[in-house]
């Protein structure tokens, strides 16, 4: 599927559907989305992080490698890539 939406707009979108619910980080408190991405990031690090210490494995675990180039996309200014990363996290999302 293509999608003609900018970067911006395509990110915007993954934060209204379901990346601020999951992580608690609105997009409107921060300072574009390379800061977005990098505080969504620690959240669910830091998440993963705690079931660990707990013995458990975390379904959010499959998201931190796509989490991680977003977040690296978004800070050289591609927003493009940033979303398609995005668009991965966001199956391992629905299944949660």
């Amino acid at each position: 599927m293509l999608d003609y939406r900018s970067g911006e707009q395509q990110l915007q979108s993954h934060a209204d559907l379901w990346l601020t619910s999951l992580t608690g980080v609105d997009p409107a408190a921060h300072d574009g989305w390379a800061d977005v991405l990098e505080q969504a990031d620690r959240v669910l690090l830091a998440r993963v992080n705690e079931a660990a210490a707990a013995g458990e494995d975390s379904p959010l675990q499959n998201m931190l490698a796509f989490m991680d180039v977003a977040r690296r996309a978004a800070a050289r200014g591609d927003l493009r890539v940033a979303a398609t990363s995005l668009a991965y996290c966001e199956t391992f999302a629905q299944g949660l």
